[in-house]
């Protein structure tokens, strides 16, 4: 397979883009010198040795803004240990910031979909339960925000959380909420505006 031909199929892996778009890549790339190709070629290959993934929320991170195999975030002590919110994919804690939140996060991987039976093959559920037993053994936890988006296959990971979660932390005085409406129905949390992602929290239930 020639190398053009591979870096659009290379393209077309990535979230939400298709034959057009990457073959569109493809010709933006070939358009430039060697140079800017060059420099485009050597950020991917520094995302392998400049970049780890939170042994505690699970985001990716750069190295030399974290402590150890901990990312600032987990790592600072104003946080909130009290207060974890569970969030889809890493997008959603740059606006959830924007929003005021000071807890902390665990980051799930995704959704759970609606027809699948072993919905850990595709969310960190494993994962988050270890996180919420450490934390309450700890002492810390008091309460854990299903930072969902309003769709319908967040409307199904967030129950099936809260019923995952339920026997693992009700006689811990641990409590589990979900985002005020201030999301419309079908709206991703990656996308919501400050304002509506605070209203939110502020509304949680």
């Amino acid at each position: 397979m020639d190398p053009i031909e591979r870096l659009i199929i290379a393209f077309e892996r990535f979230p939400g883009i298709g034959p057009r778009q990457a073959r569109r890549f493809v010709s933006f790339l070939l358009s430039q010198n060697n140079a800017a190709r060059n420099d485009i070629a050597d950020s991917i290959r520094a995302l392998g040795s400049a970049t780890a993934t939170c042994s505690r929320c699970h985001r990716w991170f750069l190295k030399n803004t974290g402590v150890g195999s901990t990312c600032a975030v987990c790592a600072d002590p104003k946080r909130d240990a009290g207060v974890l919110m569970v969030v889809e994919k890493e997008a959603d804690i740059d606006n959830v910031e924007r929003g005021g939140y000071r807890g902390l996060y665990f980051v799930l991987g995704g959704t759970a979909p609606l027809a699948e039976e072993h919905p850990e093959k595709y969310i960190r559920m494993r994962e988050l339960f270890s996180r919420v037993e450490s934390d309450i053994a700890a002492g810390a936890l008091k309460e854990i925000i299903l930072g969902l988006s309003a769709t319908t296959e967040g409307d199904h990971t967030r129950l099936l959380l809260h019923e995952e979660l339920r026997p693992r932390i009700e006689t811990n005085s641990v409590v589990v909420s979900t985002l005020g409406r201030g999301l419309s129905t079908g709206s991703e949390l990656e996308y919501a505006d400050p304002e509506t992602i605070a209203q939110a929290l502020q509304g949680r239930k």
